[in-house]
C-alpha cells in the first residue's frame, strides 16, 4: 500500500513537471493550453477557469542578464527573447475606456547579454474567448540607472476577456495568456 502511494505521488510530480515544461514558452508550436498567472486578480473566491494564466519560466531557467534586470519579476522567455509577466494597470490617471498593461521585454545576444541589435520584438494579441485582435507596441530601447536595458512594451486591450499574447523576435516566440477582468 505504501509503495502504491509513493508511485502515485511520483506520478503526480512527473505530471506537474511535464505540464510546467509543456506550457512554458518555446520556438516550437505550443498547444493553447496555458496554466497558472499573468493578470489582474479577480474578486476573492472567483475563478477564471475559461482563461487559465500561463506559468512563468522557473527562476533557475531565466538567464542571468534577465534575472539581474529585476529579481522580483517573473518571466516568460526562450533563447534571446524574455518578457516580464505583465500586470494590468490601475485605471486611475489613465483614459477611461479600455484596459492597459505595460511591461519589459528584454532581448539577448548569443552570449546572453542584453542587446538591441535585432530590433524590437513584435507583439500580437488575439482574443481566445471571442473575436478580436490588437497589436501591442514597444517603445525605444530604454536604459535606466544601473545599466538596465529593455524594450518598454504596452498592450491596450479593448475589452475584458481571455487574450493570448505572442511576442516574436526572429525565430523566437513567447506565448502567454492574460485574463482581463471587467472593472
Amino acid at each position: 500500500m505504501r509503495r502504491q502511494a509513493e508511485i502515485g505521488a511520483t506520478s503526480w510530480v512527473g505530471l506537474l513537471v511535464l505540464l510546467a515544461v509543456g506550457c512554458s514558452t518555446g520556438t516550437s508550436p505550443q498547444p493553447d493550453m496555458p496554466t497558472p498567472s499573468a493578470s489582474r486578480q479577480d474578486a476573492p473566491g472567483s475563478a477564471h477557469t475559461a482563461c487559465p494564466d500561463t506559468a512563468p519560466v522557473s527562476t533557475s531557467s531565466v538567464p542571468a542578464a534577465v534575472r539581474n534586470f529585476d529579481k522580483k519579476l517573473a518571466w516568460y522567455g526562450v533563447d534571446g527573447l524574455w518578457v516580464a509577466k505583465p500586470r494590468l494597470l490601475d485605471s486611475a490617471g489613465e483614459r477611461e475606456e479600455g484596459y492597459r498593461t505595460k511591461y519589459a521585454s528584454v532581448t539577448l545576444d548569443d552570449q546572453g547579454r542584453v542587446t538591441d541589435q535585432e530590433g524590437a520584438p513584435r507583439v500580437d494579441v488575439e482574443r481566445l474567448d471571442g473575436s478580436g485582435s490588437v497589436r501591442g507596441s514597444t517603445g525605444g530601447f530604454a536604459t535606466a540607472e544601473g545599466g538596465r536595458q529593455w524594450w518598454p512594451t504596452v498592450i491596450e486591450f479593448p475589452e475584458p476577456g481571455c487574450w493570448k499574447v505572442t511576442e516574436t523576435l526572429g525565430s523566437a516566440e513567447v506565448h502567454f495568456t492574460v485574463h482581463v477582468a471587467a472593472r
